[in-house]
């Protein structure tokens, strides 16, 4: 089997080129695909807003790397970072109306390029995969009891 046939090489091309191409798609906006996921999950919750700590559990990332995306998201009044008023040492994160119709609108922009990734595989193989895909991620869960 060639090295660029292996299925972590394959995850990972597959994983390199919807973020490139997301990023593409995303550029007018002056979004990353990581900015617009912080805005997706923060549109998600019931409060629209999450723990900075639960940003990081979500997209499975060091908390530096998750401070600079909001950084950044704030700057562009997307968000706002708030003192969690039953503990002044957690920081909030919530999305402001104007995140709320970035995420909106970019949203769409994402499904499309995950419609370009799927294309050739019918409904049936497009859940497959995700079935597998979900899978192979619980095998390197940390938390996962052996």
């Amino acid at each position: 089997m060639k090295r660029e046939e292996t299925c972590g090489m394959l995850i990972k091309q597959v994983h390199d080129a919807v973020g490139r191409e997301l990023n593409n798609s995303l550029r007018e906006s002056g979004l990353t695909h990581v900015q617009l996921g912080v805005l997706i999950a923060l549109d998600h919750t019931e409060e629209k807003q999450l723990r900075l700590k639960e940003i990081e559990k979500i997209f499975h990332v060091s908390q530096p790397t998750v401070v600079g995306v909001v950084d950044r998201l704030e700057e562009k009044n997307l968000v706002e970072v708030l003192k969690d008023p039953s503990d002044k040492r957690v920081r909030l994160v919530r999305i402001t109306e104007a995140g709320l119709m970035k995420a909106h609108h970019e949203h769409e922009v994402m499904l499309a390029v995950e419609k370009r990734a799927a294309e050739g595989l019918s409904l049936e193989e497009q859940k497959e995969l995700i079935r597998m895909l979900r899978i192979m991620r619980e095998n390197f869960r940390q938390d996962r009891t052996e």
